[in-house]
């Protein structure tokens, strides 16, 4: 597959996007400070349920202007499909924390999953990148995805009596599976060069940071009391991260890395 032309970001979108990324910044901030207030003086402040999607659609506007200055079209244009399926994930997700009653479980909690699902399946074939090195694996190779599949099943063990519990034994695995995927061949475009290095770094950490919070989500639906709500006020610090990691990945960051494979 060959990358198509397209221009390196412009000085002008640059700080259109730098500009986005700031205010951002700001809100996540008071997000995640708002959260440690929640939590340390037992307030109940809808404020960062309503303001944590607007993160993703900040992010989500960031993968809109891209413009001329996109990675490729049908990169782009998966990156899109992604985030029409997380944003309103994130807002699902919101709707769960301000009522229990559609927490997990609920239907609305299950929706969000599979919509995250399926977010999840158009990231994997955007960094898969054809999967055309599937063919040429050797041995020596598969240290990578044995180490994030068998971080996952760790994990999977550990947590499998509170999964069970919570009605997660089907969807919990399931879902675990793609989010390992989506962080394998992510990491995958580093070792291999499948996209211009600050993009494939890019795609890297925003899958590890997908991957961060997937754990410190899932241990405080299992509500394991102070430990659930404690990871509760970090899921957004990673989360936050990789949205925006993955629409700043959308941009062609230097017109002199053009890759054909």
């Amino acid at each position: 597959m060959t990358t198509h032309a397209s221009t390196a970001i412009s000085d002008g979108k640059r700080k259109a996007v730098l500009t986005l990324l700031a205010f951002t910044l700001l809100l996540a901030g008071s997000v995640f400070a708002a959260d440690w207030m929640n939590y340390a003086y037992h307030n109940e402040s809808l404020y960062p349920a309503i303001a944590k999607p607007c993160i993703t659609l900040l992010a989500f506007v960031m993968v809109l202007i891209a413009g001329r200055h996109r990675l490729e079209r049908r990169d782009w244009f998966l990156l899109l499909l992604a985030f029409l399926c997380m944003l309103p994930t994130d807002i699902l997700m919101s709707l769960v924390v301000v009522s229990p009653a559609l927490g997990v479980g609920g239907w609305v909690f299950m929706l969000g999953g599979v919509l995250s699902i399926i977010a999840h399946v158009f990231l994997i074939i955007r960094v898969g990148r054809g999967l055309h090195y599937l063919k040429k694996m050797k041995l020596k190779d598969l240290w990578l995805p044995v180490l994030i599949y068998g971080s996952g099943a760790v994990l999977i063990v550990v947590l499998w009596p509170n999964l069970v519990k919570v009605g997660h034994a089907v969807i919990g695995p399931i879902y675990t599976a793609f989010f390992l995927t989506t962080m394998w061949f992510a990491w995958e475009t580093v070792r291999r060069k499948l996209y211009p290095s600050v993009n494939a770094w890019m795609v890297a950490l925003a899958a590890t940071c997908w991957f961060a919070t997937e754990i410190l989500g899932e241990i405080y639906n299992l509500q394991m009391g102070a430990i659930s709500e404690i990871t509760f006020g970090l899921v957004w610090v990673f989360y936050g991260s990789n949205v925006v990691l993955w629409a700043l990945s959308g941009y062609r960051w230097n017109a002199a890395e053009k890759k054909t494979h």
